[in-house]
């Protein structure tokens, strides 16, 4: 009897998965029945969309493991992507695979409006004011740092100094000083929020809570990290001192529409998923940045041109806002890091609604993504696509939704801003105290949903005479 259920249960399958598809929906990528391609995805996700988009062009669907992701790329196809409404893609859907870092009730395990008030409340705390101040918080952190950390010479895994001195910078002008007293220059939070990036994978996205080492230290991670901003957020409420204007003051004030207030746990959430997102992306673009400008000596010839002219001599050594955004070589060096290499590999919407494009039917509840990685390095878009041209975004770039570094549409990158300030910040800093030796650039790591380099990635210093 049972072999009998068997034996249908199976021949089902077979007929579904043999069964013809409708011709006006995307082509499917399925290599294997009943498993897609889900063991070429979790392996190296990147190479099977660029080789699906190779044969198959703008849009495409992968079978994997019962989900379906169908891919639009190029900045036409990217424009449904960017421009549907939270009706038609729900980004809350597709990113629940999030909530072991975020935490419950915070942005996309929220209800929408709930989501969106939240993101406002963020946005809040990054007007132009709060930047300003945060330049000479920046400067002070990483001066600090050399100082005590790295002395006159020596040789360090830049990508893992990087880590910590973005996150050490990042937290201080979010939270205040009360980070620093928590943690002082330790380097424990980039450790723990490298915990929580590697339990961001491939595999994460189907399946969040299997019991995997990676998964379980992620949670560890994570409960450490609330308890130290739970912490904070306590003896913030003990404090007397009313000078104090961060972004966590922003969000202990704000409130939502109905009058109620955040949550502590919801504080801890939306800070821990702040820095998340901003720690990956600036510490991976400055690392790559750095080893680009030193082996490319023209740009890094022009950077260190305009931080002579502005920081020493027009501003006497202070590095400021003003002075920061002026730095245009800095800025296109930056811009054409995140085009070839996007920490972020893929974009995500969850379809609820079936969307057309060019004749095809993408159904609802597909998975449509986008790849910054693989989009922004097609040849229809960028000439010499794999090369490295910042002079390729000296003139403004027209074509809507080419470069997707920072998303795009209503759902931006808050923190762009800030991260670009960063960068630009740490950079002055770096190398007008320092002088570098470096390989050439290092490879990205594709096995995590958040790509950096492959480490280490060794480079020797040793300090400027002055």
């Amino acid at each position: 009897m049972i072999g009998t259920i068997a034996i249908l249960v199976i021949a089902i399958l077979v007929i579904f998965a043999f069964k013809k598809n409708p011709s006006n929906i995307p082509p499917i990528v399925e290599t294997i029945p009943f498993i897609g391609c889900f063991y070429q995805f979790a392996k190296n996700p990147l190479k099977l969309v660029r080789s699906s988009y190779d044969k198959l062009g703008e849009i495409f669907t992968l079978h994997l493991m019962g989900f379906k992701m169908t891919f639009v790329l190029g900045p036409e196809a990217q424009a449904l992507f960017f421009r549907g409404t939270d009706e038609e893609l729900s980004p809350k859907e597709a990113y629940r695979f999030v909530t072991p870092v975020f935490g419950k009730g915070v942005v996309y395990d929220s209800e929408t409006e709930i989501m969106y008030e939240q993101l406002r409340f963020v946005k809040n705390g990054l007007v132009l004011s709060q930047l300003k101040k945060a330049v000479g918080i920046i400067q002070e952190e990483t001066e600090k740092y050399f100082e005590n950390k790295w002395g006159d010479s020596g040789e360090i895994d830049l990508l893992y100094e990087m880590n910590k001195l973005t996150i050490l910078t990042a937290s201080r002008c979010l939270m205040g000083k009360s980070i620093n007293k928590s943690l002082g220059q330790s380097g424990q939070l980039a450790d723990l929020y490298h915990e929580l990036e590697e339990g961001l994978n491939p595999i994460s996205f189907f399946f969040p809570n299997l019991p995997l080492p990676s998964f379980k230290k992620r949670d560890a991670a994570r409960a450490k990290v609330a308890a130290i901003f739970h912490s904070i957020i306590q003896e913030r409420r003990r404090s007397t001192d009313d000078s104090v204007d961060d972004v966590l003051y922003t969000l202990m004030n704000s409130k939502y529409k109905d009058g109620s207030i955040l949550e502590d746990e919801q504080i801890v959430g939306l800070m821990i998923g702040l820095l998340f997102a901003g720690q990956h992306t600036s510490s991976i673009t400055l690392t790559y940045s750095i080893f680009y400008l030193l082996n490319n000596l023209e740009y890094f010839d022009e950077t260190q041109k305009d931080i002579s002219d502005i920081v020493t001599k027009e501003n006497q050594g202070e590095i400021n806002f003003d002075g920061l955004k002026r730095m245009n070589r800095l800025e296109t060096v930056i811009r054409e890091v995140l085009r070839l290499h996007p920490p972020l590999i893929f974009l995500m919407r969850k379809v609820m609604t079936p969307m057309e494009y060019k004749g095809k039917t993408i159904p609802a509840g597909h998975i449509l993504a986008v790849s910054p990685q693989v989009g922004m390095r097609l040849p229809t878009v960028y000439k010499n696509p794999d090369s490295f041209d910042p002079k390729r975004f000296d003139v403004e770039d027209k074509t809507p939704f080419s470069f997707i570094a920072f998303g795009g549409g209503k759902h931006g990158c808050p923190g762009e801003n800030f991260g670009i300030l960063q960068i630009k910040t740490i950079w002055t800093v770096l190398s007008t105290k320092y002088n570098l030796e470096v390989g050439p650039v290092p490879p990205t790591d594709f096995t995590s949903l958040v790509a950096g380099p492959k480490g280490p990635c060794m480079v020797k210093y040793s300090k400027k005479q002055k």
